[in-house]
């Protein structure tokens, strides 16, 4: 649809995917249950600047989670989504056919039986009033218009109130981490997130060092 002249903000959603996928190639599991939508956007900014939306993105999913559940999601730099240290939510951004698609999935009142042991869903967090977060359109429409929110926000002004608004949602820091960065296998405590989005961490040999979403995979 990107390739074919579909107009900036182009919703794609799915009651379920066959053949979902998240960073690095990873299947994503999409039973019947979750959120599963894809957006189109041409954004003015440079090249180098848009996996930050990522992290706009998961603030998005994070603010319209608390919103509708009331229920704290964490985000685990770059692109997941936690509760109770179990995933709820992933997102992925690829840059294509001159557009950025940008795909969310968010797991609703998806069975947990249907779910890997590290994943959980809304319904499965709320437990004894799964009502709450049981609409999966719901809260797609939830997650759009915060989305555009910050989207309109992160085109006109760049990341830095995006990284405000980022750091009270961020679960790592403070804390250990372990990381690969190419054949790299490093540990460190994660600190902050810079001006450009990259997760900042001191290693455990002192450094300060700023990772990039594309070089860096969270192992804990």
């Amino acid at each position: 649809m990107a390739a074919e002249g579909a107009p900036e903000k182009t919703l794609i959603w799915a009651a379920r995917q066959e053949q979902g996928r998240g960073r690095l190639g990873r299947t994503w599991v999409s039973p019947a249950g979750g959120a599963y939508f894809s957006m189109i956007l041409k954004p003015a900014r440079p090249l180098e600047e848009i996996p930050q939306l990522s992290l706009v993105a998961g603030l998005a999913v994070a603010e319209a989670i608390q919103d509708l559940t009331g229920l704290f999601a964490s985000i685990r730099w770059p692109n997941d989504l936690l509760l109770n240290e179990k995933k709820v939510a992933g997102i992925l951004v690829e840059a294509r056919n001159g557009a950025v698609i940008i795909g969310i999935g968010i797991n609703v009142t998806t069975a947990p039986e249907a779910l890997p042991d590290t994943a959980t869903s809304l319904a499965a967090a709320l437990g004894s009033d799964p009502s709450l977060g049981s609409d999966p359109c719901k809260v797609t429409a939830e997650v759009c218009r915060r989305f555009k929110t910050w989207y309109d926000a992160w085109t006109e002004s760049g990341f830095a109130p995006i990284r405000e608004a980022l750091r009270p949602w961020i679960g790592l820091f403070g804390h250990p981490v372990h990381l690969t960065a190419g054949n790299q296998r490093l540990e460190g405590t994660a600190q902050d997130l810079d001006e450009q989005g990259r997760l900042v961490v001191r290693l455990d040999s002192g450094v300060l060092r700023a990772f990039d979403v594309g070089e860096v995979a969270l192992l804990r």
